[in-house]
């Protein structure tokens, strides 16, 4: 069994060669500008360097190439994969249409007929069977490997609450990057890193448990996913609805946007601690 030293020095290596390439980004700002090649590759290696961390860190440390919950495992988990794309879809609606109906606007809501719903809901779906893989290049890092090494060394909630701020923290760069370009002010971006580190935190317990069920990181790909897509899928179901043309639709969900997902954080967070109890590890 890997001793927690062990887990802590490649912990170090992974963490370090991942926030590397989250540097580039602010780095080869202007070269970014100002070409679209240098920006697609800076943009694409970046969304995959937890997966080449994971990588280059098994090899560097001379750590065998097993254990990376590569496969697909269908066989008694399609329920998870259902789950994977099903809860981050209610997340995400319930973070615009609790707020907006309760707000008494529920005739904005309008554009949110079965037939919509229903075709977005396929759309999602054939998404996620094909386009989703590409977050395979972030969950093999964070879940598949930065978890894996955590939970000797912090435990279940631990690993839980200080993956989730590193898994947000490594966006953070994107923020600075685009106020240095002149989108939004410092406080703005600082606000959405800050909003995204507890959304992440929160999130980032469910994948944890998909992949802790089923020991395959291909739900969390699809929740990963679906959560990102649904939220274009939401807003354009909003946008077919009678909303004014002025409408804040950011201010109606306010704090409330944390709201799902801090309690499907906090199931999770039960079911996650309840599981180890019934498997206790091994010293």
């Amino acid at each position: 069994m890997t001793s927690k030293k062990d887990c802590a020095k490649r912990l170090g290596i992974y963490l370090l060669i991942a926030f590397a390439f989250g540097a580039l980004l602010i780095v080869l700002r202007k070269p970014m500008e100002s070409s679209q090649t240098v920006s697609f590759i800076v943009a694409e290696l970046f969304c995959a360097s937890p997966a080449i961390a994971s990588l280059i860190t098994r090899a560097v440390t001379r750590e065998e190439f097993r254990d990376m919950k590569l496969h697909l495992n269908l066989t008694g988990n399609l329920r998870y994969y259902l789950l994977a794309f099903a809860l981050p879809c209610i997340g995400v609606a319930a973070m615009y249409l609790v707020p907006v109906t309760a707000a008494g606007h529920s005739s904005w809501l309008s554009g949110f007929t079965l037939t919509n719903v229903l075709a977005c809901v396929m759309i999602l779906a054939g998404q996620a069977a094909l386009v989703s893989v590409g977050l395979l290049g972030e969950e093999l890092g964070w879940r598949g490997y930065m978890n894996q090494k955590m939970q000797p060394l912090f435990g279940t909630a631990g690993t839980c609450l200080i993956g989730g701020i590193v898994w947000g923290a490594w966006h953070f760069p994107i923020d600075i990057a685009n106020y240095l370009a002149g989108s939004g002010t410092l406080r703005y971006s600082l606000e959405t890193a800050f909003g995204r580190l507890a959304l992440l935190t929160c999130f980032g317990v469910f994948l944890m448990w998909l992949t802790q069920k089923t020991g395959s990181v291909f739900p969390a790909v699809v929740a990963h996913f679906i959560y990102n897509a649904s939220q274009n899928a939401v807003m354009m179901l909003l946008e077919q609805g009678n909303i004014p043309e002025d409408a804040d639709l950011e201010g109606f969900t306010g704090t409330f946007e944390y709201v799902p997902f801090l309690i499907m954080g906090a199931v999770f967070m039960v079911l996650l601690l309840r599981d180890k109890k019934k498997t206790p590890e091994t010293a």
